[in-house]
């Protein structure tokens, strides 16, 4: 039996390793293994021709998952899997480990690791954390849960043989579920909220997953974590070697702000890191992620210069509150990203009235959508519910606003754009997984983008 807590006494070369999903991580989490000689066997339950060629000539099945699975030494399971389908319990009926791709390609790197998770802003954070890296003049791979899978990363840094990378990584909390002796340099988290109780039993069970990064950060590390969260200041308030950041006035932290500004040092005489005006990222919620972003750089050693001039710098991300466009003096704005209660709501507070609102898609596990009705008020003018979630949606919040349903995503673009006058913001935050209509939240967020510039072109 392998041991994992003596990995590098590990001979790879007689080693077997099944891999449970042929998605981007777990080929990746493949050819790394591959490099460093070890047997692998991809099992796959979709039998389409792109997945069969992604596999290319790795030993393997599709179209489910067989007992050729438990001829391993150790599992790899991709983070869409859920943990309690049949292969997974029996390999743990067998006593096979089940590691994270994340946890794997930690085995084979002793570069720096910035590790972020959060339920809300984390692509938007780490992608700041990456450019203040590189501002600074350091080779920064990007990877994980957006841009390439940690995997694919390492074995870009094996094989170039560079001393002096730092991996920056998003991790979802499937990613964190088979995390064992993953160790980030700096382990950040922004953030806990309702999100995937398809997958998990509660909300508590959701952040014990996320919690976990706390507790695997180097002795020499440090944890960042958001003190205004209710969740995280309760349970890491007593946490060493750790650093907070806050929207609220708050001296425990480095970076300070007032009405205006962010900066460090005495309110007195402070030293500015930037003026709110100077960004083009808008909203608290974006706020948030530049503190959560600077502190964690700032707790690495990255340069004051180059965490500014990122800022300063920095266009957001699309499909995060991107701003498409204008027609006839409406404006639009594509937060295809916002799939939970918390996203749609940092989406909605940053806009002050005239909103239509595209809410729907895939419910991710009885949502309560009234929720959303205080920040709505005296910003929502209506709704246009969509999808598989939109009739729960219009029978939650009609009455409380005018709601509209439209079973297609596009219909229910047309009907925010029909029903618009000038003046007013249409703005598909739709606090739903994507999945009843779409591939993922990109491809909404693209087809949003298609639409808008259909009207555009015809106006």
């Amino acid at each position: 039996m392998i041991d994992l807590n003596n990995i590098s006494q590990i001979n790879w070369a007689n080693t077997r390793i099944s891999i449970l999903g042929a998605g981007k991580s777990g080929i990746a989490a493949g050819a790394l293994g591959a490099h460093v000689g070890a047997d692998i066997f991809i099992s796959e339950r979709n039998d389409s021709p792109e997945i069969i060629e992604n596999i290319g000539n790795f030993k393997h099945e599709v179209g489910g998952h067989s007992n050729s699975v438990l001829d391993a030494d150790i599992l790899i399971k991709s983070p869409g899997i859920p943990n309690d389908v049949p292969i997974i319990k029996e390999c743990e009926n067998q006593g096979i480990p089940i590691v994270s791709e994340i946890e794997f390609a930690s085995w084979f790197t002793s570069s720096p690791i910035l590790a972020l998770t959060g339920s809300n802003g984390k692509t938007t954070t780490v992608n700041l954390l990456h450019e203040m890296c590189i501002s600074d003049g350091r080779t920064s791979l990007l990877g994980g849960n957006v841009g390439m899978p940690f995997s694919e990363n390492v074995l870009w840094e094996i094989k170039s043989d560079i001393k002096t990378s730092i991996h920056v990584l998003e991790l979802s909390s499937f990613q964190l579920e088979h995390i064992i002796s993953f160790s980030p340099t700096i382990a950040g988290i922004l953030n806990i909220s309702a999100d995937h109780l398809d997958r998990y039993a509660d909300i508590n069970a959701y952040a014990t997953e996320k919690l976990k990064l706390a507790d695997h950060i180097q002795e020499s590390g440090w944890l960042v974590y958001n003190a205004d969260d209710p969740i995280l200041a309760e349970s890491l308030m007593n946490t060493t070697r750790s650093v907070v950041f806050s929207l609220k006035q708050n001296e425990k932290c480095h970076f300070k702000l007032n009405a205006t500004k962010v900066f460090s040092g005495d309110v007195d005489n402070p030293d500015i890191l930037f003026n709110f005006e100077d960004t083009k990222l808008k909203g608290f919620h974006n706020l948030q992620n530049i503190l959560a972003a600077a502190t964690m750089a700032h707790s690495f050693g990255i340069s004051r210069e180059a965490i500014h001039n990122t800022i300063i710098n920095f266009t957001p991300i699309p499909h995060r509150l991107e701003w498409v466009g204008n027609i006839n003096n409406v404006d639009y704005f594509n937060d295809s990203k916002a799939t939970n209660i918390a996203a749609a709501t940092a989406a909605i507070e940053s806009f002050d009235d005239d909103l239509i609102l595209i809410l729907g898609g895939q419910d991710k596990g009885l949502t309560d959508f009234k929720q959303l009705i205080p920040i709505m008020e005296n910003r929502v003018k209506s709704i246009i519910a969509y999808g598989d979630a939109g009739l729960e949606i219009k029978n939650q919040l009609d009455g409380d606003f005018m709601v509209a349903f439209s079973e297609d995503f596009e219909d229910a673009f047309l009907s925010a754009n029909n029903n618009s006058t000038p003046g007013d913001t249409v703005l598909l935050s739709p606090a739903c997984a994507s999945f009843d209509q779409f591939s993922n939240y990109e491809e909404r967020g693209n087809k949003f983008v298609e639409i808008f510039t259909k009207l555009e072109l015809g106006n």
